[in-house]
């Protein structure tokens, strides 16, 4: 936890604000890495992630706030985690030289795959091998063989070699990691009652708690039960479900809704008349199996047009690593069976030059507007991630029309350590709403 989160991440800030110790004769000016060393720089990079916070779910827990002025008063290792490995390979690739930006991403790509709880062993040898290139391609770029810079080798640069020999030994890190200690701890030191005596009231609390869970093992009907579907909601199969807020009555849908129904049907074997005319009862929210909880533009925008600024938790994985936004969600009887279908707005394709450029950390998609529309299976959505909007580059800011080019362009944030969240307990209620939404 503390390698990836806080030592890492560290030594990266450091570097990119040119707040490391410099030594004569080296001067700050020749760090080109040192792409925040200015003020004015760093508040405008602040600002980018303050705005990115509204696109990221609310199931990614506490989002970074804005690091030009929260970076030094308790930033979380969550924000960290989400900030550079999460926001950062696509809020540095329009500041930070090509060389560097590519050695950045060599971490990113690395770090993406040891932080997963289920771990494919085809994947390790490749991150690795990038961890290698990291920490060697590092003496290059930064430390660059001058002893005025040994400063910067830290040793978690060489604690990071042993990450993927360590899974490979002993199993994934969440497994071993702090997550869940330190969720402990912070749970266990909001109990302190007597401030006077912290650590004596704090172990009475821990004792408390050992006799309270004592009891509930023993008695199992004494424990708190587990969050629950709503009784207004529709159980799908595979672990998906159907929830409020939904209209009243059916109603009838756009032009471009219409057709994409039609499309589907026809797709499962249904003869419809073509004079049909769609109508659905629409669904504003979807529990998918890994806790999290979709939701859709049709509540989302509607409170985004009222003033308000909700997390967005609209935009969605599908199978196949396709990216959507959902519409709405809608239950049918296809063959006699009650099936969850979702109305979605399907982005692009990832750009194939920038996931390259990136090394596969950087997944940029257009979004369709309102003309494009599909109908898929509920059961097809994986999990929600975030969709933040991706600046352009000096280069592309230049080009004709580049305002109508990359105005919809987005890159993906998925959630790291989705598994690591789940067992230290950040997961959804699906009977509530922590935005407020109306359910009815």
């Amino acid at each position: 936890m503390h390698l990836i989160t806080l030592n890492l991440t560290d030594l990266i800030v450091s570097l990119l604000r040119g707040t490391l110790k410099c030594y004569e004769p080296d001067s700050k000016e020749t760090w080109d890495f040192a792409v925040f060393r200015l003020k004015d720089p760093w508040k405008k990079h602040g600002k980018l992630v303050a705005d990115a916070s509204r696109y990221l779910p609310g199931s990614f827990d506490r989002p970074p706030r804005d690091p030009a002025k929260k970076i030094s008063s308790g930033f979380k290792a969550w924000e960290f985690l989400l900030y550079v490995y999460g926001l950062l390979p696509g809020l540095l690739r329009h500041v930070l030289p090509s060389d560097l930006y590519d050695h950045f991403c060599t971490l990113v790509s690395a770090v993406r795959v040891v932080l997963q709880h289920v771990q494919h062993p085809e994947q390790l040898p490749q991150a690795h091998a990038n961890i290698v290139e990291y920490v060697t391609r590092f003496e290059d770029l930064f430390y660059a063989r001058r002893d005025v810079r040994l400063h910067f080798v830290r040793p978690c640069l060489h604690t990071l070699l042993h990450v993927v020999p360590e899974t490979i030994r002993v199993g994934p890190g969440p497994l071993h990691s702090q997550w869940t200690l330190e969720n402990f701890i912070g749970n266990i030191t909001r109990e302190i009652k007597q401030h006077v005596t912290p650590y004596a009231n704090v172990s009475e609390r821990a004792y408390r708690r050992c006799q309270v869970n004592a009891i509930k093992a023993m008695i199992p009907a004494l424990a708190d039960p587990e969050p629950t579907l709503p009784p207004t909601s529709i159980e799908l199969s595979n672990g998906y479900a159907l929830l409020r807020a939904r209209d009243r009555v059916e109603r009838a849908v756009s032009a471009a809704e219409g057709r994409a129904i039609h499309s589907f049907l026809h797709q499962q074997g249904l003869r419809l008349n073509p004079l049909w005319s769609a109508v659905v009862r629409r669904w504003a929210r979807l529990a998918i199996p890994n806790g999290q909880v979709a939701r859709s533009a049709w509540k989302e925008v509607a409170r985004e047009l009222r003033g308000k600024q909700p997390r967005r938790s609209r935009m969605v994985k599908l199978h196949g690593d396709r990216f959507a936004e959902v519409q709405y969600y809608f239950p049918y009887d296809i063959n006699g069976r009650l099936e969850g279908l979702a109305m979605i707005a399907p982005f692009s394709s990832p750009d194939a030059a920038l996931l390259t450029y990136s090394r596969g950390t950087l997944m940029a998609c257009t979004h369709p507007g309102d003309t494009a529309r599909e109908v898929i299976f509920a059961r097809d959505i994986v999990s929600v991630v975030a969709m933040v909007p991706l600046p352009m580059t000096a280069s592309e800011a230049r080009e004709e029309d580049a305002v109508a080019k990359y105005a919809s362009r987005y890159f993906v944030v998925e959630k790291p350590g989705l598994d690591i969240a789940w067992f230290a307990g950040r997961v959804e209620n699906p009977a509530m709403d922590e935005d407020g939404f109306d359910l009815d």
